[in-house]
């Protein structure tokens, strides 16, 4: 028997025990019967014992930045011509369009979008250019109640910012911003609401992001991730991004009333003096995406298929890369972005690149279900759960209990119920929270 003969047969053998009810699939991910084990040492489901279409071997993890500002921002200065911002403001002294294509290049990023406020002139420049990037033609828009970021497939389609009836930017009220979101949609684009709590200037008060929820909806990923995890108003209100409040009010927003809305992040970095900390890529956007084309990469973050972690892969990135199982004869696997069965029981298989010494918690429709601290750099580590019925679940890596996060997903939905054979309770625990140290 040829190895290619008996690779097919290992195959067959598993496809018939699973068939029978004698294996199942988390017994496939643990190497029964001989098969499987390259897949148990890489951490992904082997393609021909997932019936799904996830992120399980179909395609390629991208890293990059979706929220990158250059000397063209009103918030930038580029020296005594600047055409917008003032030698009063030379400590927002900023880079080029070239200059953060460089920086992304080295920083080993896969694809970049400048985002200028209202400006898109920068993609239209001679530097606007890379043989090692994915270039995403994109602006920021700054809204009547809060910003949000722009996504084309080409900068043709892009064109200009995109106008009110009257000429106007600020599409004000939820009138306003659905015909600003139906708007990027007629082009093919995408739109992110960007950091909701930016400059809300207390731990108390409520988001910037002014707009109704509900007239909200139609954006397709929530920036829940913005520049330093613990840039946060309880420690520098004046200039707080508040991530530790834009992720629980995005799942108490969007995923508790039924929206499957993915998380991104983007550095926005704006000044040049905090680009060790703040730069290009911390934090990055992956996602998993057919192929590394602009409308491939904007698919796959509709899709749901992102995570985010604090660093680019060439500052030691931590990343997750997970997969769920439903535990019985005949269930399916998926990815992030993916559907599971509710009530029924998951093992989640994730792989933690980079993530040595820190804790991964299993975060379950709300609140933390699971913890583990992780003990290899390439590992994978498995946490059992139970959805219930319109839930969801995802996964957070962190240095100290919610306070340096280091890498987060975008979440995997539970759709109908499992079978009646193997359904069981779903699992309890804590409300998520990210409290400062000795809170």
């Amino acid at each position: 028997m040829t190895t290619c003969d008996c690779h097919r047969s290992r195959e067959e053998l598993v496809r018939r025990l699973t068939a029978s009810g004698r294996l199942t699939r988390r017994d496939v991910l643990r190497g029964a019967a001989g098969v499987g084990a390259v897949a148990a040492l890489s951490g992904v489901l082997p393609s021909w014992a997932d019936g799904d279409d996830s992120t399980a071997g179909r395609g390629v993890w991208l890293a990059g930045d979706l929220h990158v500002h250059t000397v063209l921002s009103h918030d930038v200065w580029s020296g005594p011509d600047d055409d917008n911002t003032g030698t009063d403001e030379a400590y927002t002294w900023g880079w080029t369009a070239g200059e953060q294509i460089t920086l992304a290049e080295s920083r080993g990023l896969d694809f970049l979008a400048l985002t200028d406020h209202n400006r898109t002139d920068a993609l239209r420049l001679p530097e606007y250019r890379s043989s090692k990037l994915t270039l995403v033609p994109a602006y920021e828009h700054s809204l009547a109640g809060g910003h949000a970021g722009v996504f084309m497939p080409s900068v043709s389609s892009l064109g200009d910012v995109l106008r009110e009836p009257g000429g106007g930017t600020g599409f004000a009220g939820s009138d306003g911003l659905l015909a600003f979101l139906s708007a990027v949609h007629e082009r093919s684009g995408i739109a992110v609401l960007n950091h909701p709590f930016y400059k809300r200037g207390s731990a108390t008060a409520p988001p910037t992001w002014t707009y109704d929820v509900a007239a909200s909806y139609g954006v397709d990923a929530v920036e829940v991730w913005n520049s330093v995890w613990m840039n946060r108003s309880e420690i520098t209100p004046q200039i707080a991004y508040d991530d530790p409040a834009a992720a629980p009010w995005w799942e108490q927003q969007f995923l508790a009333r039924g929206r499957r809305t993915p998380m991104v992040g983007g550095s926005d970095n704006h000044w040049r003096i905090l680009t060790g900390i703040a730069g290009v890529g911390q934090p990055t956007t992956w996602v998993f995406a057919s192929d590394a084309r602009v409308p491939s990469i904007l698919a796959a973050i509709q899709a749901g298929r992102t995570t985010v972690s604090a660093q680019p892969p060439a500052m030691g990135s931590a990343r997750l890369e997970p997969t769920v199982i439903e535990d019985w004869a005949h269930g399916h696997s998926t990815g992030v972005g993916g559907s599971v069965r509710a009530r029924g029981p998951l093992l989640v298989r994730t792989r933690v690149l980079g993530g040595a010494g820190l804790r991964l918690r299993l975060i379950s429709t709300g609140s933390v279900v699971d913890s583990a601290v992780v003990d290899g750099a390439d590992t994978v580590v498995e946490q059992p759960v139970v959805l219930p019925d319109g839930g969801w679940l995802r996964l957070e890596l962190y240095a100290d209990p919610g306070t340096e996060m280091v890498a987060m997903t975008s979440p995997v939905y539970a759709s109908d119920s499992a079978p009646r054979s193997v359904r069981r309770s779903p699992s309890t625990g804590t409300p998520v929270g990210y409290p400062l140290p000795g809170s």
